[in-house]
């Protein structure tokens, strides 16, 4: 798949208080908690009576990919980063554990997740234990712009959608630079606004404009190179262009995990994609 886009170039770029940070982090918690995700997808998918390790990945795919484009776009994702069998990889900002379970089942990856969301960790830890990959997973509650992880310890820091709820993505891109070993590639994928026109809410990760921080694509390239990684690409032509289409009425999705209104939040996005007001990235970065 060809870049579209490398740049490394400085900038300097303001950002909120450590303060303002936390309010903000608090807000996202709230819109990531619905108190009950658990038992949504366990009464869903009849898991309750489920031995450990009888569950398949990918029997999970539906509920768990907790993103536009489903588990396709995780794929996608796994080719541009260069998956490798045995990699240390850490999924910043994990949701509900879907990514980290696809990777470590497809590339034996040992992987280490950080996720603000105490309810989705919890979850997370219960389905890894359904599908036999506890040992292979490890979750961790914190925030992605101040990781509970040593330096020069992944080979691959992971990032889905997670960015539009960072206010502070120098901080974050700092944190992801300082984890990663030498040569280490950083992987993400964002929903960057292409213009100030004001976006239709709810979308997915905001219910408001409050915790939306939904970067342009130029400042997002910028600010990464400016964090000191190197051949900073954006392959946006493999990034879908609006969710995939929903399942049959009446078949679990992730609106067991984001909440019901999931349908119209995603319709307000994809309208904005259509429009030109959001534009979907995919972007990998390398430390030297």
């Amino acid at each position: 798949m060809a870049p579209l886009d490398t740049l490394c170039v400085p900038v300097i770029l303001c950002y909120s208080s450590e303060m303002e940070t936390r309010g903000v982090e608090t807000k996202i918690i709230s819109h990531y908690t619905m108190g009950d995700a658990k038992e949504r997808i366990f009464s869903a998918l009849d898991l309750h009576r489920a031995a450990p390790g009888s569950v398949s990945v990918e029997a999970l795919f539906p509920v768990d990919q907790l993103h536009h484009g489903g588990v396709a776009l995780t794929e996608q994702m796994a080719n541009v980063a260069g998956m490798k069998p045995n990699m240390k990889v850490l999924d910043a900002g994990s949701g509900i554990g879907g990514s980290a379970r696809f990777l470590a089942h497809k590339f034996n990856c040992d992987i280490e997740t950080v996720d603000l969301s105490e309810e989705y960790i919890r979850t997370a830890t219960a389905l890894d234990e359904l599908v036999g990959l506890s040992e292979k997973v490890s979750h961790n509650v914190g925030s992605v712009t101040e990781m509970p992880f040593d330096d020069d310890t992944f080979d691959v820091v992971w990032s889905q959608n997670v960015t539009m709820n960072v206010p502070d993505k120098k901080a974050m891109f700092s944190e992801a630079k300082r984890v990663l070993r030498r040569n280490g590639v950083f992987v993400l994928t964002h929903i960057g606004r292409s213009n100030d026109a004001p976006l239709d809410y709810p979308v997915p990760w905001a219910m408001t404009e409050e915790t939306c921080f939904a970067m342009s694509p130029e400042d997002l390239l910028l600010t990464l190179s400016n964090a000191g990684f190197g051949c900073v690409t954006d392959h946006a032509a493999g990034v879908p262009a609006a969710p995939p289409p929903p399942l049959p009425l009446g078949q679990p999705d992730d609106s067991l995990v984001m909440g019901n209104d999931m349908p119209q939040r995603r319709a307000n996005s994809g309208k904005a994609v259509t429009d030109g007001r959001l534009v979907p990235m995919m972007v990998t970065a390398r430390r030297g």
